[in-house]
């Protein structure tokens, strides 16, 4: 039970530290003299945020 309690808190300051932090500044980047793929490899940056979330979450559930 320990651990369930403690990945849940895991998993919500995930969350908020993805959410608040990291897409804002993943967004917020100045990525004007970035070439075409540079760009869009930065945008999958929070994609794989994201993922690493929801995988996170199963995890807990025992999903995975």
């Amino acid at each position: 039970m320990a651990n369930f309690v403690s990945g849940v808190i895991s998993l919500t300051l995930g969350v908020i530290m993805v959410a608040s932090v990291l897409i804002p500044q993943v967004h917020g980047a100045n990525t004007s003299g970035w070439s075409t793929a540079e760009t869009t490899m930065w945008a999958v940056v929070s994609l794989g945020a994201i993922i690493g979330i929801v995988y996170g979450a199963f995890a807990i559930f025992g999903l995975v």
